[in-house]
């Protein structure tokens, strides 16, 4: 990984949701939220967030933005059977690659329609034009198995870059995410994360502020974050504190260490935060 694209060995992650109906307000995207949580926990992270529409330019110029940055780019959606999923194709153009069908992805979709076929799910099993265009790739690009839908997620190598893009459906994404995409970021993360939420019965973060600066002069290697409600919604401040590095149980150390300082700074002790 080039200093470019990489913090320290992080892995840095960009993600990319894709679709007219995200933009439009049609669908709410709880996609991305839902894999930032994951990655995060996992030691990644979340450099870049897009959403872009389904159009060839706009999804290679948002994967040249991420690439600015990330050495990991995850894309949801656009990799249907309409004219409008068009997201491998996009790829491909944009990393200067020929589209061909690959025959890994084809035996995929064509057991997955033979599978929905049999539970009574599609009309038909057979290996129409429509679902031929899901195994259309990127050369070099990889299929990743989708036991829930018909579309196989793919996986592209582009020099110290790692692609991969999942379907749009909430249910598809999570399967895949979870069953590829987890295990390889496990093989590959270097840095561990440890975070807390904790509330302190303080009304006005304009007064917790100094605290938290003073805390993380004194420890540098704590991120700090107040997450205030609305004035006069709420008695206390929730305040998330995080840290990253190579050993779990100093990563827990410096965040109680951190949690203790803001207690002494502020004269207020802390709680745990409700979810």
């Amino acid at each position: 990984m080039n200093s470019r694209n990489s913090i320290e060995g992080v892995l840095t992650v960009g993600i990319m949701a894709i679709g007219n109906e995200v933009l439009d307000g049609i669908v709410l995207d709880t996609n991305s939220n839902w894999m930032e949580t994951k990655l995060v926990g996992l030691g990644a992270q979340i450099r870049r967030l897009v959403s872009v529409r389904d159009e060839m330019e706009e999804i290679g110029y948002a994967l040249r933005f991420l690439r600015e940055s990330c050495n990991v780019i995850v894309s949801s959606g656009g990799l249907g059977p309409t004219h409008d999923d068009m997201t491998l194709a996009a790829l491909a153009k944009a990393l200067g690659r020929k589209i061909v069908e690959n025959q890994d992805a084809a035996k995929i979709i064509r057991r997955q329609y033979k599978s929905l076929y049999e539970k009574g799910i599609v009309t038909a099993p057979d290996f129409t034009e429509a679902r031929r265009k899901m195994a259309q790739f990127p050369e070099g690009a990889k299929p990743l198995d989708n036991r829930v839908g018909g579309a196989p997620g793919v996986i592209i190598q582009d020099g110290n870059i790692t692609i991969f893009c999942l379907p749009g459906v909430p249910a598809e994404l999570k399967f895949i995410f979870q069953d590829s995409v987890i295990p390889w970021i496990e093989e590959n993360v270097v840095q561990k994360f440890h975070e807390q939420i904790v509330e302190f019965e303080m009304k006005d973060e304009s007064v917790f502020a100094p605290a938290i600066d003073f805390v993380m002069k004194e420890i540098p290697s704590v991120y700090i974050k107040s997450l205030p409600k609305p004035y006069g919604t709420s008695k206390g401040i929730r305040v998330w504190i995080s840290a990253r590095g190579n050993d779990v149980s100093e990563l827990k150390m410096l965040v109680e260490e951190a949690i203790s300082s803001l207690e002494k700074s502020t004269g207020v002790t802390s709680k745990p935060a409700e979810k």
